[in-house]
């Protein structure tokens, strides 16, 4: 049925004066599905032309909205062509739809609604190829008359281009009415101790415990004074996350220490290996096959290790995207933050430059849905004898503390490994892990053992004396 038979079917142009992509038969025939089998057609329809710009004609988009909203406030055999005029004419937009007489024949303009699916693909596609003909305008635009800073512009147009990728995926803004019955749930859950593990998990059940793992959107700060073991405790966090039944594909971005050196001690802490000891040809056969199977592992695992020193937070940025594109990782671990860039003008603080650091890992980890996990080092003040880090240790802290939704500050005596550095190789050293903010929830202390040998750090509920076995066995 042709669009002329609406009224004012006017269509923007595209480039060169022709029209923009659209298919009207199919989006008719999508309309026209969903009013003939609402059960089985306005499920699919609507989770692949969820967003505001789906049809090419603005009457569609209207048909096709009063049918979704009719779907979520009714029983689907409530939905026909009598309750579709009613809401259309309720919301003032039936003339503007073509009448009752232009829904008639939406109704009788295919015969089954077994293709929906095929139709729906069919508006997704030019609804795609529309988006990125205005993105493509704007960019033009915006490069003949640029505004922003060079590399702003390039974060800017490439965050705009990806977006168009990501349509089907959600349309921005969530209704408060969609989002109650799970909110309500997740109360329930709270009350009556039912609540499991809601993101990633670390592998370290005392912590996943009290942070309900690491979320998507969510920015988190594992952070000490230098050699106490935040590059060591974050390869234990994308170890357990990348070896496990259901394994997850991290992202890791290391500024200071190169791919190959990470790898190594990666295979050494998951073959319970020291790397000294293998260095110094003291290993036995048995521990070879340790060795051996671990890499077995490790091959198999999705790990991917970005070693580019002196990162500009938005060349970063992109690097992420690219990640999320190529690999879908599900987390991201940054080794460290003050070792990244930003161009903030020569008159600027380093205050100013760590702030736009950090304001841009957590726009990153809300844009791409994934947990960040972002290192960062503690002042000099953490190190004084018997005291243990807060949040003010944290370097340049005001931007840092404020983004992130949790600050895990990692703490041990540096003495007890001085004192008596047998005992250490031996027994493990005591470590705590400090959950000093926790934006959604409660912060308190994990207990943790650190073995120096595999540069490994366990739970202390769950550290035996098989660990100190393991060690004397090497």
């Amino acid at each position: 049925m042709p669009d002329s038979e609406l009224p004012n079917p006017a269509f923007p142009l595209g480039a060169g004066d022709r029209p923009l992509p659209h298919n009207s038969e199919a989006e008719i025939a999508v309309l026209g599905a969903m009013l003939l089998d609402p059960a089985n057609a306005i499920d699919p329809a609507a989770s692949k032309l969820n967003f505001d710009d789906a049809f090419h004609n603005p009457a569609h988009q209207e048909v096709f909205g009063a049918l979704v909203d009719l779907a979520n406030d009714s029983p689907r055999t409530g939905i026909d062509l009598i309750t579709l005029t009613e809401a259309l004419d309720r919301r003032g937009k039936l003339d503007e739809c073509g009448g009752r007489a232009y829904l008639s024949q939406l109704l009788v303009s295919v015969p089954t609604a077994a293709n929906i699916e095929r139709y729906a693909d069919i508006v997704h596609k030019n609804a795609v190829l529309r988006r990125l003909i205005r993105t493509s305008a704007d960019i033009l635009n915006r490069c003949f008359d640029p505004q922003d800073d060079l590399d702003e512009l390039l974060d800017a147009i490439e965050a705009e281009i990806l977006s168009v990728t990501g349509l089907s995926e959600g349309s921005g803004a969530k209704a408060v009415a969609d989002l109650m019955l799970p909110a309500i749930d997740h109360l329930d859950k709270l009350h009556s101790g039912d609540l499991e593990v809601m993101g990633i998990q670390t592998g370290y059940e005392d912590l996943d415990n009290m942070i309900t793992g690491l979320r998507p959107g969510e920015m988190t700060v594992l952070a000490a004074r230098p050699s106490i073991g935040k590059t060591a405790m974050a390869l234990n966090f994308a170890l357990n996350m990348a070896v496990r039944e259901n394994p997850v594909p991290v992202g890791f971005f290391s500024l200071e220490m190169s791919a190959e050196l990470l790898v190594l001690r990666l295979l050494c802490s998951h073959a319970r290996v020291g790397l000294g000891d293998i260095r110094d040809g003291a290993v036995s056969q048995a521990k070879w096959q340790q060795i051996t199977e671990a890499g077995q592992m490790l091959r198999e695992s999705q790990i991917y290790i970005d070693d580019t020193g002196g990162l500009d937070i938005m060349e970063m940025r992109s690097r992420a995207r690219r990640m999320k594109r190529d690999w879908d990782i599900g987390i991201i671990f940054i080794d460290y933050l003050q070792l990244l860039r930003a161009n903030v003008g020569k008159n600027a603080t380093r205050e100013n430059e760590v702030s736009r650091i950090s304001g841009g890992i957590k726009a990153l980890s809300k844009e791409l849905e994934v947990p960040i996990v972002v290192l960062a080092q503690l002042n000099r003040q953490a190190e004084q004898a018997g005291q243990r880090p807060k949040l003010s240790h944290l370097r340049e802290s005001g931007a840092i503390e404020q983004d992130a939704d949790v600050v895990a500050l990692l703490h041990r005596e540096r003495e007890a490994q001085m004192e008596g550095e047998a005992n250490v190789i031996q027994e493990g050293m005591d470590a705590e892990l400090i959950i000093a903010k926790h934006r959604n929830g409660p912060t308190g202390i994990v207990p943790l053992t650190f073995l120096p040998t595999y540069t490994r750090f366990e739970s202390r509920s769950r550290y035996t004396d098989e660990d100190v076995r393991d060690i004397a066995d090497i």
